[in-house]
């Protein structure tokens, strides 16, 4: 009988792996944030913050367990320098693929407005200064703000972000006392010296996450970045542990990686870092 039952969930498991294959090539698997929840069973579930709903990818094991959030980056806003994209939406699953990594409990993957949802769910995607010029507005961080409380059990949190993610991860931590540690892969920390180092529009409309550098201080805090990124130089998060005046803020830079490139060589590392202020 013992024999049967093993034989029974095999046959399980090989149908459940059939399908995701199916459905998921190599390709696929490498772009598609489904596919990648499917092979590293994370959980799809839209969440209400403020106007929008927020798509999130959830791996929740103990709930009696602190919870770890993994902000998005901007995604796509433009094509090109000066083109807006009508779909925000990120190409690259750097940051998930990043969160299967991470073997604590309780992970939660948190996009961006505008990402991924489908418009009709949000009308104010209309508007595509919601992934330009306001993509680090008070409504968007108010909006992730809230999505993080309703998934979170209760307990302190940590808080990841990526790229402009890792900007929402700051502005969040300065209204949110329950945020334990932060960690910012290739943040945009200060969009003031971004938009000006790039000669690209200012993000008027957006909080500038060095305006709060002092406020979060006393928060632990690691900022790494790729000594080959050319979209978020190292620069700028030397310029916000400067602003901090803080040992709890440090920052850490990997000579060889890229904005989008070499983070998944060099992540399992950077989760052994401790975050603290010692």
């Amino acid at each position: 009988m013992r024999y049967h039952f093993k034989l029974l969930k095999l046959y399980v498991l090989l149908f459940l792996l059939s399908n995701i294959l199916a459905s998921c090539n190599i390709v696929t698997v490498d772009n598609n944030p489904e596919c990648i929840g499917k092979l590293y069973n994370y959980e799809k579930k839209l969440v209400k913050g403020g106007d929008f709903w927020i798509t999130t990818y959830q791996k929740i094991t103990d709930r009696t367990k602190p919870f770890v959030f993994y902000i998005e980056g901007d995604g796509s806003p433009f094509r090109g320098k000066y083109r807006i994209s009508r779909n925000p939406t990120p190409t690259r699953q750097v940051l998930l693929k990043l969160a299967t990594m991470d073997d604590r409990p309780n992970i939660v993957y948190v996009s961006r407005p505008c990402h991924y949802t489908p418009k009709e769910l949000n009308p104010k995607c209309k508007y595509h200064q919601y992934w330009t010029q306001w993509r680090l507005s008070d409504e968007s961080v108010a909006a992730l703000n809230q999505v993080i409380n309703k998934v979170n059990n209760n307990q302190r949190f940590s808080l990841i972000g990526y790229s402009g993610g890792g900007g929402i991860a700051l502005l969040i931590a300065a209204r949110n006392d329950m945020v334990k540690d932060i960690i910012t892969i290739a943040g945009n920390l200060d969009h003031v010296t971004f938009t000006s180092h790039h000669e690209v529009t200012p993000m008027v409309g957006s909080l500038n996450p060095i305006d709060y550098a002092l406020v979060i201080k006393h928060i632990p805090q690691l900022h790494i970045s790729g000594g080959k990124d050319k979209r978020i130089p190292p620069f700028i998060a030397d310029q916000y542990v400067t602003a901090s005046n803080s040992r709890c803020v440090k920052h850490k830079m990997f000579p060889k990686v890229e904005h989008n490139y070499g983070w998944n060589k060099v992540w399992p590392y950077v989760l052994t870092l401790p975050v603290t202020c010692y």
